[in-house]
């Protein structure tokens, strides 16, 4: 069976001219703010407008793509609206991946003109034809005239081109036009969208989260609130929505978890939130509903412009087990289909299509994986005759709604990230010391997804784990990076000469040896730290955190934790500089000596006993 949603006409607008109508409707009305700055519509408006007008100094115009290469903060905000008005379109680059991988984004893109905030400038000095323009703090382009320049664009024309994990061994880039996120913020159905609402920002540019934090608010008239860069923890979102009255936000299952855990009260001033990016977890999702919180889960991929689904008001009872990612949102067709493409009825498995307003224009520069992956509508439904290959396997139950049950591939996410594992081993097979490589997901104890690289040595012994991990730290993002490893003598491979997933063994199969314990007062309490955590005990002093199933969240939770314990105030990058017990509670150590620098040694062991004790 399929579903088509309500269908509301969208403007003959680009986003741009939407925003330019509610700066002439409201003025004064704040528009943007962050750390203390704010600027209202006209503000926002006029600087937009003095952007684009130095764009076009460069050669800008319609249909040019302009590459964006900053963290949260209101100039970038500014940025990509400028972009917008010279008729453009942008190309998000987050500062925080490897250069290599910057480098290739802003080529494969053909962007010739390069945003970016001058301390990550020099990362595109590779990269031939890119001419860098500086975004210092405060206006971008100041000096320039604040009436918008005479460019003619359209809702079909490309708002921006975004590239996500591949496969094939190299991301791709999605192209999603103005059209596209009119559906995904106009007239829509799962939140409520005005001029009352204040958004929350906390993705980065490159994760299409952003697409809804900055284009929901902004194209109604709504204040947008934006998260100061940084990994977001419970304590920084907790402040947000208490400085900024934050009345709607979007988190990952993951970031969502931790929130709520480590800050039950955080979310309570928050009139709706929305869960994303992998299955949410019941028992927080109950948990906020039962302090008055609208929690709705949310669904959609990339190429769809970040939703396609959503399950609006999940109800006590649906936290029970699996929750549904819902129904199609406004202006959005869904079908479940068999593997001869045909419609299933409800309570069959099938995989998930999606037609509409909503889907992209496909993959820059790949005509055949376009072709593959956005194909004619055959029901004759949707708008433009096309519909996504989600690839995300689902049944739609008696009511309507639609339960995710995996991926037809190797997909997963991870943290709200599209991981491909075949873009990771194939950037494993250039490195030359290694015969073969897998890349699989297996469970932490803590009840997350670890991602395990399976290597096979072209010599005698494989690289290290922490030589893996930092031969790929410099060609992919962080969240591409294995942190367990596992040396095989060969590969397991199926009949057809494939490798056997399945057969691939759990990082932990080959037991433990003996177990160096703890042997100070500060060690024991890392160990313990970490135990809570991750759930695996015993600690070894020399076990890696990230091997043992830690990631980004659960490494802000050791240094809150170490906080409430110890008078330190170590950054999150401390767990990833020192990721065993051993170092860890060695920096914490000279933390503490630096701290109370009139202590002896012993005297300060004494004191991290008493501490420790209460």
């Amino acid at each position: 069976m399929g579903e088509r949603s309500e269908h509301v006409p969208l403007p003959d607008l680009s986003l741009h001219q939407r925003v330019a109508q509610h700066a002439a409707a409201a003025p004064q009305a704040v528009a943007v703010e962050c750390a203390g700055e704010r600027l209202t519509y006209a503000e926002l408006d006029a600087r937009a407008n003095q952007v684009a007008h130095l764009l076009g100094e460069h050669g800008v115009g319609r249909g040019d793509p302009v590459a964006v290469c900053a963290g949260r903060d209101i100039e970038v905000v500014v940025a990509l609206l400028g972009v917008l008005k010279a008729g453009g379109y942008y190309v998000p680059l987050d500062p925080e991946y490897p250069a290599e991988r910057l480098a290739f984004m802003a080529a494969d893109s053909g962007a010739r003109i390069l945003l970016v905030q001058p301390e990550s400038a020099h990362r595109f000095d590779a990269v031939p034809g890119l001419h860098a323009v500086p975004m210092a703090k405060g206006p971008v382009a100041p000096g320039r005239p604040t009436t918008p320049p005479p460019v003619a664009t359209h809702p079909d024309d490309l708002a921006y081109l975004m590239y996500t994990s591949g496969s094939t061994g190299r991301p791709k880039g999605v192209g999603i036009t103005h059209r596209n996120v009119l559906r995904l913020v106009h007239g829509v159905d799962y939140v409520d969208l005005d001029a009352g609402q204040v958004v929350l920002m906390l993705a980065s540019l490159s994760f299409d989260a952003s697409t809804f934090e900055i284009w929901g608010p902004l194209a109604n008239g709504a204040r947008l609130a934006v998260l100061p860069q940084g990994i977001p923890t419970g304590e920084t979102i907790e402040r947000a929505v208490r400085d900024h009255g934050v009345t709607l936000l979007m988190l990952t299952s993951g970031l969502f978890q931790h929130v709520v855990r480590t800050r039950p009260d955080a979310l309570a001033p928050v009139r709706h939130v929305l869960v994303v990016g992998d299955v949410a977890p019941p028992a927080e999702v109950r948990a906020l509903i039962e302090l008055g919180v609208e929690v709705s889960n949310g669904y959609g991929p990339t190429e769809c412009t970040t939703f396609s689904c959503v399950r609006r008001g999940i109800t006590p009872a649906e936290t029970a087990g699996s929750i549904p990612i819902g129904a199609a949102i406004t202006n959005t067709t869904a079908y479940v289909v068999d593997d001869r493409g045909r419609r299933t009825p409800p309570g069959t498995e099938g995989e998930l299509l999606i037609g509409g307003p909503g889907v992209g224009l496909g993959y820059l520069g790949r005509p055949a994986l376009t072709a593959e992956r956005f194909v004619p509508d055959p029901f004759g439904t949707t708008r433009g005759g096309r519909l996504y290959r989600t690839g995300d396997l689902v049944v739609r139950q008696d009511d309507g709604l639609f339960r995710f049950l995996g991926r037809r591939d190797q997909q997963v996410k991870i943290l709200g990230h599209r991981v491909e594992p075949g873009e990771i081993e194939a950037a494993l097979s250039n490195h030359p010391e290694l015969a073969a490589a897998a890349v699989a997901v297996r469970p932490t104890a803590a009840g997350g997804k670890q991602l395990v690289g399976y290597v096979v040595p072209a010599g005698d012994a494989a690289p290290t784990g922490a030589q893996l991990r930092a031969y790929l730290g410099e060609r992919l993002p962080d969240y591409l990076v294995p942190t367990a490893w596992v040396t095989l003598a060969a590969l397991p491979l199926t009949p057809n000469g494939k490798v056997d997933r399945a057969a691939l063994p759990d990082p932990a199969a080959g037991g433990r040896g003996p177990v160096t314990a703890a042997r100070t007062p500060l060690e024991e309490s890392v160990a313990e730290i970490w135990t809570e955590l991750l759930g695996v005990d015993p600690i070894d002093v020399h076990d890696d955190f990230f091997t043992l199933g830690g990631q980004s969240l659960l490494a802000t939770q050791v240094v809150a934790r170490l906080q409430e314990r110890f008078p330190v105030a170590l950054p999150v990058r401390a767990v990833f500089d020192a990721p065993t017990v051993e170092r860890l509670a060695a920096l914490v150590h000279r933390a503490i000596t630096e701290h109370v620098e009139q202590l002896t040694d012993s005297e300060v062991e004494l004191m991290l006993s008493q501490v420790r004790e209460g």
